[in-house]
């Protein structure tokens, strides 16, 4: 339940499509853009190796997940109801408090995120995992892709940013449902955990010692890494599709559904591959089919693309971005030992986050350079993940 609403709620406030395109109405910067992408996806694990050295010693961690929600939940409505009640703020202005406001949203699912993956490890045995995430998505975004056209209707009913926080709103309402959903969940007790609580310096060494150590864990490291460099052009496929390709705004609601529609149908792939090969075999699959959306891109340079075209383009980011996020977290669960659960989590989610920020990094190329540039470094990054996943061996627990 807790993934059904989860996906539902993305496809009206997705990082990769409404968000962007609200913040491009709002400045013509790409950097902002990608500033907005990037707190959506740094804010889950930049707090996480702070959040495990205060966790790592108690038996339950679910309060601390119930008390973000709510938090969540509440900052997400005001955010929403923001956007409607005081658009005509002068824009600067408007803009700085929309994002401060969406940072305070997301940083604090971060906080909640080792919680999260604390309980996902002591309830689902690895072999289990896979097909949970599986479901998840598969009948989340099955809804997501009907709200898809939700979005398209509700962006050309009403007018600007009416429609926007409409959108905000419902999404707000299946995230509260999806809070609530997991706060559901008996959380077993831990019963190896380590009864001391560290400071933070030994708990970081810890996780800098496993790092050194632990070849797993390194290669994994480094594969979500370059997965990350190739994801710092997501939230800008949309804008460029937009600005080259000439698609309506309310057209918008399409590419939701076509990457909501890739993810789905890749949860038959994903969800096998992970129960039957292993999370390492999922993520060397998802590098190899990163590769493709830049190099669409890419070619897209050479002739006139048609609607068609950019629909499968957004199909196979669906793909990808289902890929990493059911891939990565249970290939690290897999090698997290039950007693240090929180240090291989928050260590490795913090340790990646630098990387996520990127997003920053590609609006700057977009605004100085060319978004040709930005997709073709996207494609090298695809490459370097493909070679890292390679090495990847990792043994289901």
């Amino acid at each position: 339940m807790n993934g059904v609403f989860y996906n539902i709620s993305y496809a009206f406030l997705g990082g990769s499509t409404v968000l962007p395109l609200f913040v491009n109405t709002l400045t013509s910067s790409k950097i902002v853009v990608g500033l907005v992408n990037t707190i959506e996806t740094a804010s889950w694990p930049l707090p996480q190796v702070f959040v495990a050295s205060l966790l790592e010693h108690k038996d339950r961690k679910k309060p601390l997940y119930i008390y973000m929600a709510i938090l969540r939940s509440l900052i997400l409505l005001i955010a929403s109801l923001f956007v409607i009640l005081f658009s005509g703020s002068p824009k600067r202005e408007f803009l700085t408090i929309f994002i401060l406001l969406y940072f305070a949203y997301s940083i604090a699912g971060g906080f909640s995120g080792v919680s999260f993956m604390d309980i996902v490890g002591k309830v689902f045995p690895s072999k289990k995992r896979g097909t949970l995430w599986a479901w998840r998505m598969g009948i989340g975004g099955s809804l997501g892709v009907v709200a898809g056209f939700f979005v398209k209707y509700i962006l050309g009913k009403f007018d600007y940013p009416l429609n926007f926080g409409i959108l905000f709103i419902i999404a707000t309402v299946f995230i509260s449902l999806a809070f609530f959903s997991f706060s559901l969940i008996q959380e077993p007790l831990s019963t190896d955990v380590v009864r001391r609580k560290k400071t933070f310096l030994s708990f970081l060494s810890n996780g800098i010692t496993v790092l050194r150590n632990d070849t797993s864990f390194k290669n994994l490291f480094l594969t979500r890494i370059a997965l990350a460099l190739n994801a710092m052009s997501v939230p800008f496929y949309i804008i460029f599709v937009k600005q080259n390709h000439g698609i309506e705004l309310s057209t918008v609601g399409l590419f939701v559904s076509a990457q909501t529609l890739g993810a789905i149908v890749s949860n038959l792939l994903w969800g096998n591959l992970s129960k039957y090969k292993g999370n390492h075999i999922v993520l060397k699959w998802t590098s190899v089919i990163s590769i493709l959306p830049p190099t669409l891109i890419l070619i897209s340079y050479l002739f006139s693309a048609n609607l068609l075209y950019d629909l499968l383009i957004f199909l196979l980011l669906g793909i990808t971005i289902q890929g990493v996020w059911l891939g990565f977290p249970n290939a690290l669960l897999d090698i997290s030992p039950d007693g240090k659960r929180p240090t291989y989590v928050g260590f490795m989610n913090t340790m990646i986050t630098p990387a996520l920020f990127l997003p920053i990094v590609g609006g700057i190329l977009i605004d100085f350079t060319s978004f040709k540039l930005l997709f073709a470094l996207s494609l090298l990054a695809s490459l370097a993940a493909l070679i890292f996943a390679a090495k990847l061996k990792i043994l289901k627990r």
